[in-house]
């Protein structure tokens, strides 16, 4: 079994892998119904990945012996046809589909006979033609007239069987109890990044500033735009910045973040209009002093990107192009990024 980690794509395939071995423990205790049903639950199966298509084929292929062995034998050949799209060489598939011809041909009778008790069942018909469609163990075979053999059950087999139940429920219940674990960690980090955004927000509201929350980080947005002109600060501006950085030292000693200063700079004719402009990125590098002067922090402690012209906190208009003159702060916690 593969080792199992906290990767989404990982957790989706577990809940499968767990899905098929609660149905083939249902299926070997005789219960076709609750075999089905669970088989049913699982929906349309893709069989993408190299991993997810060996658990999707194998899902097939029980959920085609089920329907084999409930008599409803155009369903298991709708399967099996399946199968072979998803695994042309399948063994179950296309043994499975020849003896189905044989009975829709006449060449065959299958009717369906009930047994209880650990004896085993009688095995003939499609349960002796394929591969495993007999359930080890179960309680429903399909057998056809003159194919019976009597002697193949025994006590021995049967306890065979029941070991064979007893491990592949210990596997099903420790692949729960790893899917637990998993989706118990994935909501203890999801709710304390949603504590350090809560917190870094409440830290960071002040006059001026617009707090944007995302999923990952929190944005800071000046309402009036912080440059007037070229890479010159305004006073409010300057102030702001300095308030904002002994904010984000106290706040850095509780909640460790990451801060990323995002210069903004307007289109100007004559000018790039895309891609990012040395006007943007002096602009983070002058917020990132202010930042830094009056606290513990340190410039190497901010990174500094230019955004693209297109991309400024404001529509891009004329009236909104003083405040675009601008730079915008990303507050992003440490710790596990959010879940997908």
């Amino acid at each position: 079994m593969s080792e199992v980690t906290d990767n989404p794509v990982d957790a989706r395939a577990l809940h499968l892998q767990l899905a098929v071995n609660r149905a083939h423990s249902a299926a070997r205790a005789g219960d076709l119904d609750l075999a089905a049903r669970l088989l049913d639950e699982l929906g349309e199966l893709d069989g993408s990945g190299e991993a997810g298509r060996a658990t999707v084929v194998a899902a097939l292929n029980l959920r085609a012996k089920v329907h084999a062995q409930r008599g409803e034998l155009p369903e298991a050949d709708a399967c099996w046809s399946r199968v072979e799209a998803l695994a042309p060489d399948d063994p179950d598939a296309a043994a499975g589909r020849r003896t189905l011809a044989k009975i829709a041909a006449g060449r065959r009778h299958a009717r369906p006979v009930v047994h209880t008790g650990r004896v085993a069942v009688i095995a003939g018909a499609l349960a002796a033609t394929v591969a495993g469609v007999a359930l080890i163990g179960g309680t429903v075979k399909l057998i056809g007239g003159g194919d019976e053999g009597g002697g193949s059950g025994s006590v021995a087999e049967a306890d065979t069987a029941s070991e064979r139940l007893s491990e592949e429920s210990r596997r099903a219940d420790e692949l729960k109890a790893r899917l637990a674990a998993i989706e118990g960690d994935r909501t203890a980090d999801a709710e304390q990044r949603e504590s350090a955004l809560e917190e870094v927000a409440k830290r960071l509201a002040m006059p001026g500033v617009e707090i944007r929350r995302h999923a990952g980080d929190v944005q800071l947005v000046f309402r009036t735009g912080v440059f007037p002109y070229d890479s010159v600060i305004g006073p409010e501006g300057a102030e702001a910045l300095t308030e904002i950085g002994r904010r984000l030292a106290d706040l850095s000693a509780e909640t460790p973040v990451e801060t990323t200063v995002v210069g903004h700079s307007v289109a100007v004719p004559g000018g790039a209009p895309s891609g990012g402009s040395v006007v943007a990125l002096n602009r983070a590098r002058v917020a990132a002093q202010y930042l830094a002067q009056d606290s513990d922090l340190r410039l190497t402690d901010f990174r500094l990107v230019s955004a693209d012209q297109r991309r400024g906190p404001f529509p891009a208009t004329a009236a909104n192009a003083p405040r675009n003159r601008t730079v915008t702060l990303l507050i992003t916690p440490k710790g596990p990024p959010p879940t997908p």
